[in-house]
């Protein structure tokens, strides 16, 4: 959707960014970032216990793609690397299951990079697969930090689905305004609805200004090739991503007793997978 490696925005002069997937090498630093943030470790760790689950190390060993067995899943992670060392993530979950919703699992910026921009930079990258996969419904989990953007990119309450007119009046008013009712109204998810004309201007609107302000950086000849294509079609190229063949849960609709959380509804069991706050540093 929208591209750019120029910018008026300047890195240091020992920086050299570059958007990619994620390998097994980075596995050890991904590991030690979900070590030491909380809202990490809530997401990727189990009961306290530091240990990644199987479906999130696949997507080390895969090059960060992972379709799942009943072809209407896909995982997606992206990297930003500064000279090779991953600085950041940003996973999506994504399916076309009925009755389903994908949801942005995760987003996080190192420290030491924050205020630069990256989040934006995969944030659009990442929705772009989004689009091209003809998706047209996402939710997040809220936090303090994640607002700002979320607002900017036009998630909004979903008490809003389904009325035109609220969300017609909603996209009305300026993003502090909207921002400052989203903290003072706290919901426990946002929700992206972009058939909605006006949901859909703020999210486009905010993917084109993001994008002149990027910082330089470039894009790995991996993901180039995919850059473009449906998320759901990789199992028609040569090489494939791995098919999990796992009965991992697929995206459900929120769990309104789970404040901040979004719950995975398993699709070949029941077991429930453990619910998960999503964080988000801009």
């Amino acid at each position: 959707m929208y591209q750019a490696v120029e910018s008026t925005t300047n890195t240091l002069p020992n920086e050299s960014y570059v958007l990619d997937y994620p390998n097994k090498n980075d596995l050890s630093d991904f590991l030690n970032y979900v070590r030491h943030e909380d809202a990490m470790a809530e997401i990727y760790f189990e009961n306290d216990v530091e240990k990644l689950d199987d479906e999130t190390i696949q997507l080390f060993h895969k090059n960060g793609k992972l379709l799942h067995n009943e072809s209407n899943r896909c995982n997606l992670m992206l990297v930003v690397r500064d000279n090779g060392k991953i600085i950041g993530f940003i996973e999506l979950r994504l399916t076309k299951d009925p009755g389903k919703i994908s949801q942005l699992f995760s987003l996080f910026v190192s420290e030491k990079y924050r205020h630069k921009g990256l989040g934006n930079l995969m944030m659009v990258h990442a929705m772009d697969f989004f689009v091209n996969s003809s998706q047209k419904n996402m939710a997040v989990s809220p936090s303090a930090e994640a607002l700002a953007i979320y607002n900017k990119f036009g998630f909004y309450p979903p008490e809003f689905d389904g009325d035109k007119e609220l969300l017609k009046n909603w996209f009305k008013k300026m993003d502090e305004e909207r921002l400052d009712q989203l903290q003072d109204e706290p919901s426990e998810y946002l929700t992206m609805d972009l058939t909605d004309q006006f949901c859909r201007g703020a999210f486009e609107n905010h993917c084109k200004k993001a994008s002149h302000h990027f910082v330089k950086f470039e894009i790995s000849q991996d993901l180039q090739k995919d850059l473009k294509r449906d998320v759901f079609d990789w199992r028609k190229k040569t090489t494939t991503p791995i098919i999990s063949s796992s009965g991992l849960g697929v995206l459900s609709t929120l769990d309104d007793s789970k404040k901040r959380k979004a719950e995975l509804e398993a699709s070949l069991s029941q077991d429930e997978s453990k619910t998960k706050k999503l964080y988000f540093e801009q």
